[in-house]
């Protein structure tokens, strides 16, 4: 019985295996068989499976007429999601900054994770008493976000059903009914440009979001304002999605500028 495919402890030592031979290339440009198997102290087999295994699912590559690996596409695009969230974090957090200012409301950048929406940005008002808090490194169903419902705003109703396919806040609310209606709403969402939320995630707490993009125009995060119920009624609404789409369109252009360098 192979570590793979037994006990659980077993597969535990294998997914620890492949992480220290990942990192392995931080240090070197490419490893080989004999460099993992002296590394990890494991046999020279058991060496050659973790590194099929990982170029099988492309996170190596293995160069042509050689023995050795190299990062594949899969580690590489990882990387490079990490780069760009990063560097779109950098960007985006002088526009965050003068967007707060010129509102006086707390501002977010958010992004995507499965049907959850993740913060990784926030900038907080510092004038009012009654304010919300920073909820930078903070997680929440999508569908109870107003940059949730913005990201979500793109996928096609097959598409929105997989994603929600993995959400228990969907989970506990689930209906054929209620899925049309998501539906519906993501449709006004998508026509409209910009998405909100009257208490839905916290009590008392409304919020509005548009979305930013990069130069395909692909949706690769949300702006929002965030405020206590009583600052943000429905009628000033259309105000902040102006604001908001005015720093959406900047960060949007510095970002586009820093991918392209024209």
């Amino acid at each position: 019985m192979t570590a793979e495919s037994g006990l659980p402890g077993q597969s535990l030592t294998s997914v620890s295996r492949a992480l220290r031979l990942l990192l392995m290339l931080q240090a070197a440009d490419s490893v080989r068989v004999v460099d993992v198997a002296r590394e990890l102290g494991v046999a020279g087999s058991t060496a050659h499976r973790l590194l099929t295994c990982l170029r099988e699912e492309g996170f190596l590559r293995q160069k042509t007429d050689s023995r050795h690996y190299v990062a594949g596409p899969q580690l590489l695009g990882l990387a490079r999601h990490f780069s760009d969230q990063n560097t779109l974090e950098h960007i985006a957090r002088p526009h965050l900054e003068r967007l707060c200012r010129d509102v006086n409301e707390a501002v977010n950048l958010q992004i995507l994770v499965g049907a959850d929406v993740l913060c990784i940005d926030s900038v907080v008002e510092a004038r009012h008493e009654l304010k919300v808090h920073r909820i930078t490194g903070q997680r929440a169903p999508a569908i109870v976000s107003a940059a949730g419902k913005a990201l979500l705003s793109p996928f096609s109703p097959h598409q929105l059903a997989e994603i929600l396919s993995t959400s228990e806040e969907w989970a506990n609310r689930s209906t054929a009914r209620g899925l049309a209606e998501l539906n519906r709403e993501l449709a006004l969402i998508r026509s409209r440009g910009y998405a909100v939320n009257m208490g839905d995630r916290e009590a008392g707490v409304h919020a509005v979001a548009v979305p930013i993009f990069d130069a395909e125009r692909n949706m690769i995060a949300a702006l929002s304002v965030a405020a206590p119920s009583v600052r943000l009624p429905a009628n000033r609404v259309s105000g902040l999605v102006k604001r908001l789409r005015s720093a959406s369109a900047a960060v949007t252009a510095d970002y586009c500028f820093s991918q392209t360098g024209v």
